[in-house]
C-alpha cells in the first residue's frame, strides 16, 4: 500500500512481480510458489526433511528480496520480509495448519522487527495455541 500511495499501482505492481520472480528464483523445480493475495506469498517445499534445510531456503528468500527493485524511471524500492516456516508433518498434519502455523511464525517474526526467518512452534506446542484460539493464513508478508 505504501509503494501504491507513493508511486502508484504500476510500481506497486512491478514490486510484486519482481518479488515473486525473486522467490521463485529460490526454489527447485518441483517447489511451488504463489502469491495468497495482497504482499503475501506462500512457498511450498518438497521432500524437506530437516528444519534446516526449510530455513536455509528462507534465508536464501529474505537475502534475494533484502535487493532494491530499480524500476524503467529509476526509482529504487527497498524492502524486507517477514517469513514463517512450518513443516510437515512435524509441525502440522494438513494444508490448513501448515498455513496457520506459518502464519502464525510470520507474525512472530514481525513482532521480532521483523525482516526475519522464524519457525513454527512443534505440534505439542501448536495444539495448546489451537485451544486458546490462535488462528492466522500465510507464511510470507
Amino acid at each position: 500500500k505504501p509503494v501504491n500511495d507513493q508511486h502508484g499501482h504500476g510500481v506497486g505492481d512491478l514490486l510484486l512481480q519482481s518479488v515473486a520472480l525473486r522467490i521463485e528464483g529460490c526454489l527447485r523445480g518441483s517447489d511451488t510458489a504463489a502469491r495468497m493475495g495482497g504482499d503475501e506469498f506462500v512457498a511450498l517445499l518438497c521432500n524437506i526433511y530437516t528444519p534446516e534445510d526449510a530455513l536455509g531456503v528462507a534465508e536464501k528468500i529474505r537475502f534475494a528480496l533484502q535487493e532494491p527493485v530499480v524500476t524503467s524511471g529509476d526509482i529504487s524500492i527497498q524492502c524486507s520480509c517477514s517469513i514463517g516456516v512450518a513443516i510437515y508433518p512435524d509441525h502440522g498434519d494438513t494444508a490448513q495448519d501448515l498455513l496457520r502455523l506459518g502464519d502464525g511464525a510470520m507474525y512472530r517474526a514481525k513482532k521480532a522487527g521483523g525482516d526475519t526467518v522464524e519457525i513454527s512452534a512443534h505440534s505439542e506446542e501448536s495444539r495448546a495455541l489451537d485451544e486458546v484460539g490462535c488462528a492466522g493464513s500465510s507464511i510470507f508478508d
